[in-house]
């Protein structure tokens, strides 16, 4: 098995050897986008409604009111930097998966599935295609109590 050094935000060391491969359970690359920055890219077709993504303890990480002061601000502020808050504000996805590059569009091509941890495929997604969620549809960083008295300049805008 292919085993790579991976960079990790997440509360285990920050070298980590894993096997190369992401919770995305498609074939996708992270690429750079014209115009500067990093995308998530298909490298398959992919059907309207096919999951795409989903959440793992190995490459994802939960951040709640019961465990954000476990970390350091310096570690907490890239992990901020790294995922998205659920809709209900109960939680924050951290992600070290690729995921992480994931850009907005409206109309987007992702959706979330049946919970807050599992993206599909909103319209089919062809081969060569950015992959996009619709940020909306993640919580506001300044209506979660629980974030809200860490620096501000810490914590990304929904």
């Amino acid at each position: 098995m292919k085993m790579a050094i991976c960079k990790s935000f997440l509360r285990s060391p920050s070298l980590l050897a894993i096997p190369c491969r992401t919770k995305f359970l498609i074939y996708q690359e992270v690429s750079e986008r014209e115009g500067g920055g990093k995308g998530v890219y298909a490298c398959q077709n992919i059907p309207k409604g096919a999951v795409v993504w989903a959440f793992d303890n190995v490459h994802c990480e939960r951040i709640n009111k019961q465990n954000i002061d476990l970390d350091d601000m310096e570690k907490l502020s890239n992990q901020l930097q790294s995922g998205f808050l659920n809709k209900t504000l109960d939680k924050f996805i951290v992600m070290d998966d690729g995921a992480q590059h994931i850009n907005h569009a409206n109309p987007a091509n992702l959706r979330f599935g049946g919970d807050d941890e599992t993206w599909v495929a909103a319209t089919s997604i062809k081969e060569g295609e950015e992959i996009t969620l619709d940020f909306r549809q993640f919580g506001i960083t300044t209506n979660c109590e629980w974030l809200v008295p860490k620096p501000s300049k810490q914590i990304p805008r929904a």
